[in-house]
């Protein structure tokens, strides 16, 4: 099964590398960040803070997503409005994250990320596209590539899917222009053919809705910490060096649907979980929890735009 699944990745690949089939190109420049594996490589955090970045050098990003496990079929222009005026079903979780922590930069989502280009651009949307989650969408062309990367698993070895999660094998990394290591305590960096930058994780701070909670008023509390993401063992670890001790940690599968039940069953005086997972609660109602509200910092961040913009055509 698994030689099967990379005899496919090949012909894929060979079939667009020959010419038999074309990425399209839309009128804006294209970046995307995408990974080799199935999620849990911070490729949201990063899509939030180079959104960020180019919006404050007065480039106007739009993000172009795929809405992964949505309800809806059509192309959905994410509301800037604050708040976001939509269901999170219609478009999935971390696009209803990015529109609700970014404000101002809007989000499509499609499963032709091409066509949702598009209609970005005749709405006159922005003028640059990040691809959320692309590296293997090669129906679009891209002026540059950023693979995100967790060293633990590239160490761990490289088990495709539908056995493992790799979505393809390492040797792919030489398609990508650069790479985005997650700082990992305890994990060395890879030896990487491309140019990398080590990627860190900040806390931003504990939030309830949008009301920043002090950490010093959760001491003594019963906590339970719950999470349903692609690695909540790092969610709470991350909650654990806040200085909290959960008495319970509550693992959910990646994307889970709570329900009511759900959380009643979390029980704990108090519960924490993450940004995506609030996405998911307050869609069904829930507000009586906290959420834990992370960024990335990337020390050679200058050196990483710099060579970004040198690869991006004039705009």
């Amino acid at each position: 099964m698994r030689a099967a699944f990379r005899f496919l990745l090949h012909a894929r690949e060979r079939l667009y590398s020959s010419g038999v089939l074309s990425s399209l190109r839309l009128g804006h420049p294209v970046i995307s960040i995408g990974n080799l594996t199935l999620g849990g490589t911070g490729k949201t955090p990063l899509v939030i803070a180079l959104a960020e970045r180019l919006r404050d050098r007065g480039f106007h990003p739009v993000i172009l997503s795929r809405g992964y496990r949505r309800t809806s079929r059509e192309i959905v222009v994410v509301p800037t409005a604050s708040p976001v005026r939509v269901r999170w079903e219609d478009v999935g979780d971390e696009p209803y994250m990015m529109a609700r922590r970014l404000g101002n930069v809007p989000v499509v989502v499609g499963a032709d990320r091409y066509q949702a280009g598009l209609v970005a651009e005749r709405n006159k949307l922005g003028d640059i596209f990040l691809l959320d989650d692309g590296f293997q969408h090669w129906r679009l062309h891209r002026d540059l590539d950023i693979v995100t990367i967790d060293p633990v698993e590239w160490a761990a070895g490289e088990a495709l899917l539908p056995v493992g999660h790799w979505r393809e094998p390492k040797s792919a990394i030489s398609r990508a222009h650069l790479a985005c290591v997650q700082e990992i305590p305890g994990a060395g960096a890879p030896s990487l053919p491309i140019p990398s930058f080590t990627v860190r994780t900040e806390i931003q701070g504990i939030y309830k809705e949008d009301v920043l909670i002090p950490p010093e008023t959760l001491q003594g509390r019963a906590i339970v910490a719950f999470a349903g993401i692609a690695k909540p063992e790092r969610f709470f670890a991350t909650v654990e060096s806040l200085g909290i001790r959960p008495v319970k940690c509550v693992p959910f599968r990646d994307h889970h649907r709570f329900s009511l039940h759900d959380v009643q069953n979390v029980g704990g005086e108090i519960r924490i979980t993450t940004e995506k997972d609030a996405v998911r609660l307050l869609g069904l109602g829930v507000t009586d929890f906290l959420y834990l509200r992370i960024s990335v910092n990337i020390p050679d961040f200058e050196r990483l735009m710099s060579i970004i913009l040198s690869r991006l055509p004039k705009l």
